[in-house]
């Protein structure tokens, strides 16, 4: 009981004093001019810092090392989404136009929900702080988002020129949504190897090694087979990415036992691939089947399936505990088997 008093006197603590910080600020009276809020030199950054004022939500960091973007949190780490972080940084960053002050009659509502539940935002170049804004919710015509510029009187109705809508899921704080919809994100020269196994159709798995400029194929007992060079140059040069589909991960993963059940099965295809500069990684295929009665089903908002367009697949990540949906339209080419190679 005391532990529980102890950790809620914290969390208020904590909560009081990012309020007494967020009023401090406001009281003070930089000028407000139209581009304000906007990032000037969107290319300098090198790390967005996500920091929620309400202490229940993650932290949240995306930096760029070894010109590679990686999205953090305090147990968790992820190859980040380059075009989201672009168009954060290129799109609207540098975009964000004051629509107006918040009238007197809401600065004090306004101002107490994002001191609350706005999250602070900071662009850093080289952990050096370059610019921070307080981004709150939005307004009530959802045609612009309430934030705070810090050192301003108030806050202010931003809005992006041309786009109809508030800008809060730019700034979310869910690492899921920032991470690479890519599996496999590799150049050419850094695949050793992969190796590509059928369990339904041994015979026509294959594996193609690369050692400095020769490309080899090989069966599953490692015995070289004469092939087109070019067709599994090709293969190779297709196989350097493999992306699942974008969004949060699917509901399946809710269940323990219906994501067992999956990863039970047999798999369609295994992907093996070996790198000269990182890790192995496998990545597992397995069936979908799209039924009335499988709540992980692919659905509309009001519930109701999806027109079944294409077919789609699991994928697991070995490292990665998640269930990802893929389509064929991204597999199909990458469904070589054996004989493709040397029926030419």
């Amino acid at each position: 009981m005391q532990k529980r008093i102890l950790i809620a006197a914290t969390i208020l603590v904590s909560a009081l004093f990012i309020a007494f910080v967020f009023w401090r600020n406001i009281n003070s009276t930089t000028a407000i001019s139209h581009d304000l809020f906007a990032l000037k030199s969107p290319q300098r950054v090198t790390k967005i810092t996500f920091s929620p004022n309400n202490t229940k939500l993650p932290f949240l960091s995306i930096e760029k090392i070894n010109d590679h973007w990686i999205v953090r949190t305090e147990t968790q780490s992820f190859p980040a989404d380059t075009h989201a972080i672009h168009e954060l940084l290129y799109w609207a960053m540098p975009q964000l136009q004051v629509k107006c002050p918040v009238a007197d009659a809401s600065k004090e509502t306004v101002t107490k929900d994002i001191a609350l539940n706005g999250t602070k935002v900071i662009f850093s170049k080289d952990n050096k702080e370059v610019h921070t804004l307080y981004v709150g919710f939005p307004t009530p015509t959802q045609d612009a988002t309430y934030m705070y510029f810090p050192g301003t009187e108030r806050p202010c109705e931003i809005t992006v020129p041309g786009f109809i809508g508030y800008l809060t899921p730019y700034f979310n704080t869910n690492i899921q949504l920032w991470r690479s919809m890519f599996m496999i994100d590799a150049s050419v020269s850094d695949i050793n190897s992969i190796k590509v196994t059928y369990p339904n159709q041994p015979q026509e798995s294959f594996m193609i090694t690369q050692v400095h400029d020769r490309i080899e194929l090989k069966n599953l007992n490692n015995q070289p087979i004469a092939a087109n060079q070019s067709l599994i140059a090709g293969y190779l040069e297709l196989s350097k990415t493999l992306a699942r589909e974008a969004g949060e991960p699917a509901v399946i993963n809710n269940s323990d036992l219906a994501v067992k059940k999956i990863t039970q099965s047999q798999p369609v295809v295994v992907f093996e691939y070996t790198f000269t500069s990182k890790a192995a990684k496998t990545i597992t295929i397995y069936p979908m089947d799209i039924t009335a009665g499988e709540t992980y089903s692919m659905e509309e908002k009001n519930g109701k399936l999806k027109t079944k367009e294409t077919n789609i697949y699991w994928a697991k990540e070995s490292g990665d505990p998640l269930l990802w949906v893929i389509q064929d339209i991204i597999l199909h080419n990458r469904l070589k088997k054996l004989s493709d190679f040397t029926n030419h």
